[in-house]
């Protein structure tokens, strides 16, 4: 069925998720549709894959739409591959609308794929509140691929402790508004996240962003020094632990510099020498005199990973600004590689100017 309404969907971002790029910007998140058609492309790139779909609309006149989606790694992740689907495939797409009524389409939650098997893919990684929520609002369309257990238990994770791959499992918060100063409210007046948004330049976020996204991360214990893994990316970060590095100086970079240290079993991480631009995906500008501070801490059964971290830049926020997350321990998962075939991170981005007339 071909609905004369279509909603462009995002497969990985949704409010209040950072990540590749403003999805305000792009994407209505309060209206969902689907469109049926041919598959005349296949993009199976970082930062978001997706398809070319040649629409018959309803005067009968032939249409070309874009579909985004979520990075190569968490479609693997689903069971989806490059394979999955082919050009000349015939499918339906349901997913978020345009805002300027391109022929888009992103995939956020909800967002399924139906296959010419008949067989219908959920296109994006949710938490496990959205999945619970996604079987009663939307039980006709891949309710059979919502999975109903919560992750995460004493039994799987106790003895572990925190170094190990931690699982998405809720949407990070911002704890509450940005009181930002007046120089700061006027490089957001003149933002615009269709050509000022570094990620559409393939140029990887810093932190905070690097951290608070729907994807695993990984802590290994390295004695000195903590690894942390990010997969989004394929980032890698390193958290120094030794009383040696408080005093060292680094060059500023877009990860900054973090030193370390236990507060009982909380990981606490300052972090410094920070020079990317922006904060968040509204373009709420970053001076190189932010410091950031990050808390790990486990639950009781260590199934869980809460995480808060409290950005102070006097330059741009009047009080600081603090988010808090959460990962779970979910038993064989792993980082994946930025694509299929290989273990780097691979961005390019499309050019779909075709479908903005």
């Amino acid at each position: 069925m071909l609905l004369t309404t279509i909603v462009l969907t995002l497969l990985m971002l949704a409010s209040p998720v950072l990540g590749h790029h403003s999805v305000a910007a792009f994407y209505d998140r309060n209206r969902t549709t689907e469109i049926e058609g041919t598959v005349t492309e296949i993009f199976w790139r970082n930062p978001h894959t997706g398809f070319s779909i040649e629409v018959v609309n309803a005067e009968g006149v032939v249409e070309e739409w874009v579909t985004e989606g979520s990075p190569t790694s968490e479609l693997v992740r689903r069971g989806f591959n490059r394979d999955t689907v082919k050009v000349g495939d015939r499918v339906r797409y349901s997913g978020l609308a345009s805002r300027r009524g391109e022929r888009m389409i992103f995939g956020g939650a909800p967002s399924h794929l139906l296959l010419p098997s008949g067989e219908e893919v959920q296109l994006r990684e949710m938490s496990f509140e959205e999945r619970i929520s996604q079987i009663s609002i939307n039980r006709e369309f891949s309710a059979s691929f919502v999975d109903e257990t919560e992750p995460g238990s004493a039994v799987d994770a106790t003895g572990t402790g925190i170094f190990k791959l931690w699982s998405f499992q809720d949407r990070y918060q911002l704890r509450s508004p940005l009181v930002l100063t007046p120089a700061a409210q006027a490089a957001i007046d003149v933002y615009d996240a269709r050509t000022d948004d570094p990620s559409l330049q393939c140029i990887p976020p810093g932190m905070p962003n690097a951290i608070l996204n729907p994807y695993p991360i990984e802590l290994i214990d390295e004695g000195d020094r903590i690894v942390q893994r990010i997969e989004e990316w394929g980032q890698q970060r390193v958290i120094h632990m030794s009383e040696e590095a408080r005093g060292q100086i680094q060059a500023p970079s877009h990860l900054g510099y973090s030193v370390g240290r236990w507060e009982g079993d909380t990981l606490v991480v300052d972090i410094t020498r920070l020079n990317f631009p922006f904060l968040d995906q509204d373009g709420t500008p970053m001076s190189e005199d932010v410091s950031m501070l990050e808390r790990y801490t486990m639950s009781e059964d260590e199934s869980r990973l809460h995480y808060e971290i409290v950005i102070t830049d006097p330059e741009n926020l009047v009080e600081p600004a603090i988010w808090n997350h959460t990962w779970f321990y979910q038993p064989g998962n792993t980082i994946l590689p930025g694509i299929a075939d290989g273990e780097r991170y691979e961005c390019r981005l499309r050019n779909t100017e075709s479908v903005y007339q």
